[in-house]
């Protein structure tokens, strides 16, 4: 049913707007999108959410869930969605006058679509309008499309003022951020919120058929290395499996990918998982791996550990203690035999000492998630108080 903006808001709220392509029930972007509703689910006793997105996923399917178009809708965490088939200046235009936010966070430097016009719009009304690149100034993501990047960045540059308002989600991006707009800019640290802890459980090691099973669930593309573990498995003898859920982001990648797939009874493709069922596929394996060129945040390790998934991992991403946590492994992807050594340690480890690694995983995760206290992180967002500062 299609709601007024604002309506049934609580008085002293603050209205946000987030500005992305894709939101709920669309996931395949990665990341931002679940990002987006986590923080959400977390924050929204504090203000009131109002979130524009495409009527379709990343990848053009629809949702199997009916959405009405061009007219407020509630989502799931009673959050305000305005779906359409396309974005334009116009609407957001339109949209920022109905609401009239407090706040606009615009999530993504190249997504021209929304961050370009909610720039230009939000200046032009004076309101409070934060960039949050979600990991897209890191060296590995302007790697793709560097040209395009390259100059997109120039010209935003020139656009934009010297304390200009920001959000990292770490200290890395902090100096990304500084890196390529200048020293003056204002950056607020507030990290990513990831998905609540599972409950803890046992599971045979190896399993019944005496397999020890590996899942990689990710996007499908370069940045993922997923060749790496494939080529791993493909000329080895163990008995480790590894199952792939993901949307396919790269075809030629995964063209790549598909030329040395083993026998099915090792490497199977099993497609794309909606996030609300992520926590159900991770706890049937044994390991989650994702030897990734890079993550800003890396939800799917998260998720992993929160549900008691040890992970092989890259040295690439915020979690740099999982080894000394005793929650999994890094491997090198500079070296062709790290990951290599990896399965053949994993192989010889007892049920015990693996079952260890599993409540290692699902404390560290604890750890991590009582140790935030995400409303003070995000006040400059969602408390009225600090709306002009």
């Amino acid at each position: 049913m299609g709601t007024k903006a604002g309506e049934g808001d609580s008085i002293g709220k603050k209205n946000v707007l987030l500005l992305y392509p894709y939101y709920w029930p669309h996931y395949k972007a990665g990341g931002p999108v679940q990002s987006l509703f986590n923080l959400v689910g977390v924050l929204n006793a504090h203000a009131s959410f109002y979130l524009l997105s495409l009527n379709r996923d990343i990848d053009g399917s629809s949702s199997a869930i009916p959405l009405t178009l061009n007219q407020w809708t509630k989502g799931p965490q009673n959050e305000n969605i305005y779906f359409v088939d396309r974005i334009s200046p116009i609407l957001i235009l339109k949209l920022i006058r109905e609401i009239k936010p407090q706040a606009i966070l615009l999530n993504g430097v190249f997504n021209i679509a929304t961050t370009v016009p909610g720039l230009i719009i939000g200046k032009w009304y004076g309101l409070k309008t934060i960039i949050s690149p979600r990991g897209m100034l890191q060296d590995w993501a302007l790697r793709r499309k560097s040209l395009k990047k390259a100059f997109f960045l120039f010209f935003l540059r020139l656009f934009l003022k010297k304390d200009e308002k920001w959000h990292a989600t770490n200290d890395e991006e902090k100096k990304e951020i500084m890196k390529f707009f200048g020293l003056k800019q204002k950056v607020s640290i507030a990290s990513n919120i990831p998905r609540a802890i599972s409950e803890f459980r046992k599971i045979a090691f190896p399993d019944e058929h005496g397999k020890i099973k590996l899942v990689f669930l990710s996007l499908i593309n370069p940045n993922k290395n997923l060749h790496l573990i494939i080529e791993e498995i493909a000329r080895s003898n163990r008995m480790v499996t590894l199952d792939i859920y993901g949307p396919i982001i790269d075809k030629d990648y995964w063209k790549l990918c598909q030329a040395i797939l083993p026998d099915e009874t090792l490497v199977k493709y099993n497609g794309p998982v909606p996030p609300w069922e992520v926590v159900d596929v991770l706890r049937q394996y044994h390991f989650f791996v994702l030897p990734t060129q890079g993550e800003n945040f890396g939800h799917a390790i998260f998720d992993a550990l929160a549900s008691g998934v040890p992970v092989i991992i890259s040295r690439n991403t915020p979690w740099k203690s999982i080894e000394a946590s005793g929650s999994g492994f890094y491997v090198d992807i500079d070296k062709p035999d790290s990951l290599r050594q990896v399965l053949d340690g994993i192989s010889k480890l007892t049920e015990s000492t693996y079952n260890q690694l599993r409540l290692n995983s699902t404390k560290y995760a604890k750890e991590y998630w009582d140790g935030k206290d995400y409303y003070t992180e995000y006040c400059f967002l969602v408390d009225p108080s600090l709306a002009n500062r």
